[in-house]
């Protein structure tokens, strides 16, 4: 199993500046949005009341003083909060990293869920599949009527290489009601698999002798 990549931890004092965090530790394109735009901000409050103060009328450098103001202290109370549920969901990766089994007694039914997801999503976007599979199985003994991790098992196993169980698993999930909302994606991927098959079986076909 490879290891997991290392945290970017960002400076404290990059905490100070709204969307700078998101930016420094997920990439977050809507960070960078409100980091520029707080610079931006920032940049017109001190060009007209330092620089240039007969740029803008008293009430306009008042406006903006007191957005500058209000965005800070907002985003301070988001980052904080976001803060806090990025550290949950690392803490939540720890415990099920070992043992996917660890710690769930800790945890309410959804959140044992969603952890067991998202580290099968992680191991997904690694192209570890048995490390997929083995957890996407723990989640599906636990609910077996849970149709995105059913949908994602077909997938993993599609990547394997075993379309025949892949396409099993997706014809029995298409009858679930629980996979309405992903009917147009099943239907597209049984579709493919079931090409594939067909395009197999023709290749593998004896050809008439000549």
């Amino acid at each position: 199993m490879s290891k997991p990549p290392r945290r970017r931890r960002a400076h404290w004092l990059a905490y100070l500046w709204p969307g700078l965090p998101h930016l420094w530790i997920s990439g977050s394109l809507a960070g960078l949005a409100l980091a520029v735009a707080f610079t931006v901000l920032l940049n017109v409050l001190i060009l007209t009341t330092v620089v240039w103060p007969q740029w803008l009328a008293p009430q306009v450098q008042a406006a903006c003083g007191v957005s500058v103001a209000v965005l800070w202290i907002a985003a301070l109370v988001e980052t904080r909060g976001e803060l806090r549920r990025l550290a949950l969901q690392r803490e939540t990766r720890q415990q099920f990293a070992a043992d996917p089994d660890a710690g769930l007694s800790e945890l309410s039914e959804n959140r044992r869920s969603d952890a067991l997801l998202q580290l099968a999503q992680r191991h997904y976007l690694r192209a570890e599949w048995s490390d997929a599979e083995r957890v996407l199985r723990t989640q599906l003994k636990r609910d077996a009527q849970d149709a995105d991790a059913q949908l994602l098992l077909a997938d993993v196993h599609r990547r394997m290489g075993r379309n025949a169980d892949a396409l099993r698993r997706l014809r029995r999930l298409s009858t679930k009601e629980e996979a309405d909302r992903w009917r147009f994606e099943i239907g597209r991927e049984v579709a493919r698999l079931e090409s594939a098959s067909e395009a197999a079986q023709h290749e593998e076909a004896p050809r008439p002798a000549a």
